[in-house]
């Protein structure tokens, strides 16, 4: 090789290494550069670098979570969290009444996800009092679940995963509204347990899926977030469309014993649909895979 060749290919070595150190330089930075966010209780949360050890209060913030690039740095989770399917092997601190928190502490948490409406005041004194770091999270609309997304993508350090979940999201439901836009409306119930009966209001994400499809909550109305509903209130607003949760067989027959001894109701016979409480109840991605069914049960009755 002559003097001049390897004097060229000396320089494009050097060049292509000093591209990569500033590559990392700027890795570095981004990776360890301070930023602040406000959650969802108002509290500022810092976070100077990534953390590396997180535990999830809530089945939802669980799949919220590794959606957004975080399951490798996840220790433990609470009760019900199954999906996906590596979170089942991951130790349990509780569930949405108790906390184990000597087991808690013992997994030295650098971060916890908790959903508000299930962290109560005591639980975040207690929090504060160990020195942990708790980020409430409380998506209540559709359009919530990306932004959630993309800052669990950003805290984390995976950007490019949280983003990629994001989109996918948001490209499903936009597809979901422009095919529902502009249909008649159509009253609909929906049921979160049998006994006693709740439903939800205008402000719980459920009723955000029934407004997709183009269907009107008909306890929108109702000042708590689920309320409880007596047979009469029910009959009374007389939906068109019958809609509950329900994980087996069992349930579905149990709530449709409720309904069809009930007058009025038993003529929507043909109008009643469940939907597994995973797919609509947790506020994550998979939430539209239960706005697809409830949108063809609310455009079976329309018709």
């Amino acid at each position: 090789m002559s003097a001049r060749s390897e004097a060229g290919s000396n320089f494009v070595t050097v060049k292509y290494a000093i591209f990569f150190c500033l590559l990392l330089f700027c890795a570095i930075s981004q990776a360890t550069t301070p930023f602040s966010v406000t959650d969802a209780s108002g509290a500022q949360v810092v976070f100077a670098t990534s953390p590396q050890r997180i535990i999830s209060l809530a089945p939802n913030l669980t799949e919220l979570a590794y959606a957004a690039g975080m399951g490798r740095q996840m220790v433990a989770v609470t009760a019900y969290s199954n999906y996906p399917q590596q979170a089942k092997q991951l130790p349990q601190v509780g569930d949405a009444f108790r906390l184990d928190w000597e087991r808690l502490v013992a997994l030295k948490p650098d971060l916890v996800l908790a959903w508000g409406s299930g962290l109560s005041s005591r639980d975040r004194a207690t929090f504060e009092k160990l020195k942990l770091r708790v980020l409430v999270l409380e998506p209540r609309r559709l359009d919530d679940i990306p932004r959630v997304l993309r800052l669990l993508g950003r805290i984390a350090g995976m950007e490019a995963v949280a983003e990629a979940a994001a989109y996918d999201f948001v490209q499903q439901l936009d597809t979901l509204r422009r095919q529902y836009a502009g249909r008649t409306k159509v009253r609909a119930y929906f049921q979160i347990t049998v006994t006693p009966m709740l439903t939800v209001n205008d402000a719980h994400i459920i009723s955000d899926v029934l407004n997709l499809c183009g269907a009107q909550n008909v306890f929108a109305a109702v000042p708590l977030l689920t309320p409880a509903i007596s047979d009469e209130a029910l009959v009374k607003e007389n939906p068109q469309v019958m809609l509950a949760v329900a994980a087996t067989r069992e349930q579905e027959e149990e709530t449709k014993k409720i309904w069809r001894g009930l007058p009025l109701i038993a003529a929507r016979q043909g109008q009643m649909a469940f939907i597994h409480p995973d797919l609509i109840s947790r506020s994550t991605p998979r939430i539209l895979l239960g706005a697809k069914r409830i949108c063809e049960q609310i455009e079976s009755a329309r018709h």
